[in-house]
């Protein structure tokens, strides 16, 4: 069966009949609004949701990324949370606007492109990719749900430029993935060069022409050009380049190596094999819900198998820019090989794996869907009674709900004024935008083997000179310096600040006055 579009093998349809398409889309909205809506309220205070969050409202209140505060995520997610603190308010609200549009705007377009190339269970792609996402990447504003969004976005536009042949879709499609770049650096440069092979062997079959290489690399780079000339007008090129290219270069690496699908057993399967008055009753539950994470870590060797029979120059157009782009999202992710950065790469693998899948008609890969269809939505359920299960805390701005205890909160809110400095170490940024409070240094986080020893003494020094008065320590969160360093930060609180509150190994300290310091 052909795998062209809709709209290419029917004719044309009657008005009654161009709106019955659309109902489809509709009744997935709402039904995605309506199970999104309940993750929106859920914040994970150690997520690293807060390092953005944070660093929007710096921008908002007059720093510029890099030059003013350390971080080495591009600088898209930061500016286009701004976009949403400037028309809604630097409120808890404004960050769910923003990712409730990332979310629905992702599962939207997961769905359509599912159903331009899926015979049959054409939700199961989307339902499949947020089951898995559930963990600290979301629900929560981050530089791999943004540039997922902004790629697939692209990916669409390009996607319908093949229907129509609208200039101003292959323009858009590379201004997009200069805004991926933007965002997520190694994700936004492959899903470019993914659109560039397809139309070069496009151009080699003689469908098109050398002026849509012009019109995707013009749209590319009037974003990324004018993204670099902000930069520079505010004297900050520089340190945007040592923050996303110099620094990531030289200490990154080590720092993300793990084992390929780390976590599929520690988050998924252990956790539930318990014993329950004598009956290992939730391996039955395990067993369900850990099937989505087992297909999204096997996902490209499925797929090499069942593509293997199809060469180059037999695969449809359409079908050969979601293997060209699937495999640049996946690639872009593999800096981290867990699970969740599996998950997060995995989008246009997952359609076209059951666009293959779809295509067979024995009883055996239909029953396998059917699985994979239950367990996913067994799973989607699961994430969902979990954020159901969250309590409320109100906060400075506005409620959120949370699974761990909140009493840090509510002691910084009792005592700590708005406006003042604290230094949250070594890693929990969220905590300044929940209590207003803000962050006298350059860096949302510091830790041993991540940050280099200069970091750490311009932090001490910073905290010299400003007199801070508030230090949140978390001391569950131990790491140990490399072998030519030596502890920096610890010294100095213990020297120099005092415990006025302690609980479950987070210590809140006020700084001594001089005398008791020295």
């Amino acid at each position: 069966m052909s795998t062209q579009t809709i709209s290419s093998t029917t004719p044309a349809a009657t008005p009654e009949t161009s709106r019955r398409r659309y109902v489809p889309y509709l009744v997935f909205t709402l039904c995605a609004s309506l199970y999104f809506l309940p993750f929106m309220r859920l914040v994970r205070l150690e997520a690293d949701e807060g390092t953005i969050i944070d660093g929007a409202v710096r921008i908002v209140h007059g720093q510029v990324f890099a030059r003013d505060f350390f971080e080495v995520m591009g600088p898209g997610s930061f500016y286009w949370l701004v976009f949403f603190f400037k028309l809604f308010g630097v409120s808890f609200l404004s960050t769910r606007i923003c990712l409730f549009v990332t979310s629905l705007g992702t599962a939207f377009l997961m769905y359509f492109l599912a159903r331009r190339v899926c015979r049959r269970y054409q939700a199961l792609p989307c339902i499949l990719l947020f089951s898995t996402c559930f963990c600290f990447l979301w629900p929560a504003i981050s530089h791999h749900v943004d540039s997922n969004f902004f790629a697939l976005l692209a990916f669409t536009c390009l996607v319908l430029w093949e229907d129509s042949r609208k200039n101003i879709l292959l323009l858009a499609a590379g201004a997009l993935a200069g805004a991926t770049t933007c965002i997520l650096l190694p994700k936004g440069i492959l899903l470019l060069l993914a659109f560039l092979v397809w139309l070069w062997i496009q151009h080699r079959r003689r469908s098109v022409s050398l002026s849509a290489f012009g019109l995707m690399i013009v749209g590319y780079f009037i974003v990324v050009s004018s993204m670099l000339l902000y930069f520079w007008s505010q004297g900050g090129l520089n340190d945007l380049s040592y923050a996303n290219f110099v620094w990531p270069f030289r200490h990154y690496g080590a720092l993300n190596t793990v084992p390929y699908a780390q976590g599929i057993l520690r988050d998924h399967w252990y956790p539930w094999v318990i014993p329950t008055n004598g009956i290992h009753w939730t391996v039955g539950v395990a067993a369900i819900q850990i099937i989505p994470f087992l297909f999204v870590a096997a996902l490209p060797a499925l797929l090499l198998i069942l593509g293997f029979k199809n060469r180059v120059a037999d695969i449809k157009p359409e079908i050969l820019l979601y293997w060209l782009c699937g495999w640049a999202l996946w690639l872009s992710e593999l800096h981290r090989r867990d699970m969740v950065h599996l998950a997060f790469g995995s989008p246009l693998l997952v359609i076209l794996c059951i666009h293959y899948l779809s295509e067979y008609r024995t009883k055996v890969i239909d029953l396998a869907l059917q699985i994979l269809l239950i367990s996913a939505s067994f799973l989607a359920c699961i994430n969902l009674f979990m954020v159901l299960a969250a309590h409320p805390v109100t906060t400075r701005v506005g409620t959120v709900t949370v699974y761990s205890d909140a009493s840090v909160l509510t002691f910084l809110d009792k005592h700590v004024a708005p406006g003042t400095e604290i230094f949250a170490y070594p890693y929990c940024p969220m905590y300044y935008f929940l209590t207003d409070t803000e962050n006298p240094t350059r860096y949302s986080i510091l830790v041993y083997r991540y940050n280099t020893s200069s970091q750490f003494q311009e932090v001490v020094q910073t905290l010299e000179r400003r007199k801070v008065k508030y230090a949140v320590w978390d001391t569950n969160y131990i790491t140990k310096p490399a072998p030519t360093q030596s502890f920096i930060i610890e010294p100095y609180l213990e020297s120099h600040y005092k415990i006025i509150w302690a609980k479950d190994g987070i210590r809140i300290m006020e700084r001594k006055s001089d005398g008791d310091a020295k």
